[in-house]
């Protein structure tokens, strides 16, 4: 069992805490309901951490003068890498992105969804 008075080791060994304050890469895209994309390896800067929440994610972009935040569970900290150790060059073919939307769509405003990028 997890220990929830403090956020989770990272298990891969790239990163031994998630802190605040710091920038990370993402591991993998992030579709906003609004049809913004940030491949994965996306520079992010964790803004906040709460024990029941999990993580505060900033994006850089926004949305009406607003920071493209979002809170992300802890059970997601495989979401982050460590600053530069992260491949851009993978895309996602149209028709997945097209597919991503239309899920979206039915959404709430503010809602996103992590695609996993892969090489094949």
């Amino acid at each position: 069992m997890r220990d929830c008075a403090r956020p989770p080791i990272w298990r891969h060994g790239i990163i031994e805490a998630i802190k605040i304050g710091q920038h990370y890469d993402t591991t993998y895209g992030t579709l906003w309901k609004d049809g913004t994309y940030f491949p994965r390896g996306t520079r992010v800067f964790v803004v906040g951490l709460h024990i029941e929440q999990g993580y505060c994610v900033r994006f850089p972009a926004e949305v009406d003068g607003e920071p493209l935040e979002t809170w992300e569970e802890w059970d997601e900290a495989d979401f982050l890498a460590e600053h530069g150790s992260i491949d851009r060059t993978v895309s996602l073919p149209a028709s997945v992105l097209a597919e991503a939307r239309e899920v979206l769509d039915e959404a709430e405003d503010g809602c996103h969804l992590h695609l996993h990028e892969t090489d094949d």
